[in-house]
């Protein structure tokens, strides 16, 4: 590892990262990316982060990462290596880690293989109560997104702590959500 091009870091963090994701056959959080793929994320500056920008300002799924952590991170989610779903902070406070910072969007990743919607950018799972309103957006083109029928899934999702930071809420409402409110072909674009 001492030796690696950052080309090098990029692919066995990347793979890493997959690795883990099927492994565990579930949602895993960043959190855990950061303790378990060695160069992930550091403890010292500088810090990259992964940001999204959208009509409604910035948001970031992520902080603290390497260089290299940022793209493999950035690899295994464009390249649909992973699925990506949005949550609530509570996965992340059960592992005793929040970022403080309301631009913050939580998420988890699973297997590609549990993806249940295709964006333009990344393969997502959102739970089935979601889905007739993202396919009826997605017929009447309002949405490059479209459902996807999750090949033979079986291992666990994150449905229970779906939640969506449109950043354009105060405190705990931005956390909330409401279909008619959520813009999905920013959010998912």
């Amino acid at each position: 590892m001492k030796n690696e091009t950052l080309e090098q870091q990029v692919s066995r963090i990347a793979d890493a990262i997959v690795e883990l994701v099927e492994r565990t056959n579930g949602p895993v959080t960043l959190a855990q990316v950061g303790r378990e793929v060695a160069g992930f994320t550091k403890d010292d500056p500088p810090f990259w982060a992964h940001l999204i920008t959208h009509a409604s300002g910035e948001t970031s799924f992520w902080y603290d990462m390497t260089e290299a952590g940022l793209a493999a991170f950035r690899q295994v989610m464009n390249g649909r290596r992973v699925a990506v779903q949005f949550v609530n902070m509570m996965p992340y406070l059960l592992e005793g880690y929040l970022i403080e910072n309301e631009k913050w969007q939580p998420i988890m990743l699973l297997p590609a293989k549990a993806a249940n919607v295709e964006s333009p950018k990344y393969l997502l799972r959102y739970p089935l109560w979601c889905l007739e309103h993202i396919a009826s957006r997605a017929a009447a083109g309002e949405s490059p997104s479209r459902p996807l029928s999750p090949t033979c899934y079986v291992g666990a999702t994150a449905d229970q702590f779906f939640a969506v930071n449109t950043g354009e809420l105060e405190s705990e409402e931005r956390y909330s959500f409401d279909l008619s409110k959520l813009p999905f072909e920013v959010a998912l674009g």
